[in-house]
């Protein structure tokens, strides 16, 4: 089996990571119109659509996808553009987008990784004073995990769109196993920690390599029987050669029959690097 090989997922869990993961996902053809997306971007949204165009608003008024267009086809990739998504009945979210562009003419395709701009934490931060039940955080999630799949959800036959998807996208995502081992990680997630020239140093590891701070990783693993999610986690990576690398964490589990199999961690580089770090407290996921 070679380093490449190691870190593709199965069919079934790519459906699953990028179905119901606690971040917007979409992929389009170069004029923004859908192949696919999931339910959280149907969340953001306000509900499902065939063209990003008829609810993107980027960077201030009165701009929308066809800025964000006009810049990936100048630079290839965007990171953490601030953007709108405007509802059918009017209603604003805001939220960070990273994008990337593959193709060209007809076969343009645009891979977006959309994170909703969220105040709180989960699990919750032992300076925080609000109330775990009622932060955005939790409203947030417990919104995508009770939002139907959308028509255009990803399936079986998309499978190289999806494979697609996972090569070049936008942001890290990799699976930890219940053993705490990495299953899989993508090429944008072993080059956040600098092992993009040896990953079998990384991938098949354990998960502990790569965190800074050892006890909020135990605190972590030891909350998976209660399948809490992580939302809007920032949290110090550390690279192969020791550095920290600041991240924001977007991570929920795959359970069934009340058993943990994985887990599907969308890690961004963090764009606000100087502030602190997020610690846990022992209120963590509300009931």
């Amino acid at each position: 089996m070679t380093a490449e090989n190691v870190t593709i997922p199965s069919t079934e869990q790519l459906i699953d990571v990028i179905g119901n993961s606690s971040v917007g996902i979409a992929i389009t053809d170069g004029s923004g119109a859908v192949v696919l997306h999931n339910k959280a971007l149907s969340v953001l949204m306000g509900g499902e659509t065939a063209h990003l165009g008829e609810r993107i608003l980027s960077g201030g008024a009165g701009e929308d996808l066809a800025q964000l267009l006009e810049r990936l086809k100048k630079d290839g990739r965007l990171e953490h553009a601030a953007v709108t998504y405007r509802s059918a009945d009017g209603k604003d979210r805001a939220a960070r987008v990273n994008a990337v562009l593959t193709g060209e003419g007809a076969g343009t395709r645009i891979h977006w990784v959309s994170r909703p701009e969220l105040g709180e934490r989960l699990p919750v931060s032992s300076t925080s004073t609000e109330d775990a039940a009622l932060s955005d955080a939790t409203a947030w999630i417990r919104a995508v995990d009770e939002c139907a799949h959308p028509s255009l959800a990803p399936a079986k036959d998309n499978e190289a769109v999806m494979r697609e998807f996972y090569q070049v996208a936008p942001v890290a995502i990799h699976l930890i196993g219940v053993n705490g081992n990495v299953m899989h990680a993508n090429p944008a997630d072993v080059a956040l920690v600098d092992y993009t020239a040896t990953p079998t140093e990384y991938v098949g590891g354990h998960i502990r390599k790569i965190y800074e701070d050892q006890g909020l990783l135990d605190d972590f693993l030891s909350r998976w029987d209660e399948d809490s999610p992580i939302i809007n986690f920032r949290a110090n990576f550390v690279t192969k050669d020791g550095e920290p690398r600041p991240v924001l964490i977007f991570s929920t589990a795959q359970a069934e029959g009340g058993s943990v199999s994985n887990t599907r961690c969308f890690v961004f580089n963090d764009p606000e690097p100087g502030r602190a770090r997020d610690t846990i407290s022992a209120f963590g996921w509300p009931a």
